[in-house]
């Protein structure tokens, strides 16, 4: 499959600030993915859930949490142990602490008031699943491994309309052409090649 990075975002109720007690730091927490949970159409091509457990790194994985994807802007990061994610039932979650820079505290007002609410991640998928059956307009990509690279507090959770995300949903999409195109009939076929055309003009 495509083991290229690629980006997702989510309308995840419930990030939160929790203020310490005494010389106890201030933390942000939440969940960034819901196992099994549905995703929108992506791009138009395809919908996506992830498995439970799906994430194999979060143990030793080196990730990073950056305010709004910006690199320059770091709230956590699990090597440093101001990063930790966890996992339950629900789905994924993280907990960091943030620098108390004028961005960091900026960025811990704006989740207070719920101005900032959303969650973006970037990962990189090992294995997958597809099925049609569920959603013949919509075929649905299950992600079985991965790893996580990193999480954002966004203000958007729509799915990414850069390059980066074009691009990663173009070759999950292209790569799942490529593996089922002898399988398909040709009007099929050719009706995913229009939207892949479609979105390589878009990029």
């Amino acid at each position: 499959m495509n083991e290229k990075l690629e980006q997702r975002a989510f309308d995840i109720t419930g990030i939160e600030v929790r203020a310490g007690e005494g010389d106890e730091p201030i933390k942000i927490t939440g969940y960034f993915i819901e196992w099994e949970k549905l995703s929108n159409p992506i791009m138009g091509f395809f919908r996506e859930k992830f498995a439970k457990g799906a994430f194999r790194n979060l143990v030793n994985g080196d990730i990073r949490a950056l305010w709004q994807h910006d690199v320059s802007k770091v709230l956590g990061r699990t090597t440093n142990k101001t990063l930790t994610i966890y996992e339950d039932d629900r789905g994924a979650k993280f907990e960091l602490i943030p620098p108390e820079t004028t961005w960091g505290k900026d960025a811990v007002e704006s989740i207070r008031r719920g101005d900032v609410s959303e969650m973006s991640f970037m990962f990189k998928g090992f294995k997958d699943e597809w099925d049609e059956k569920a959603d013949p307009d919509y075929p649905i990509r299950t992600v079985l491994e991965a790893d996580l690279y990193e999480v954002s507090p966004v203000t958007f959770a729509a799915y990414p309309q850069t390059s980066v995300g074009v691009r990663s949903a173009q070759d999950v999409y292209q790569a799942y052409v490529q593996k089922t195109k002898a399988k398909k009939p040709d009007s099929k076929i050719a009706i995913r090649k229009k939207k892949l055309d479609l979105l390589e003009k878009s990029i």
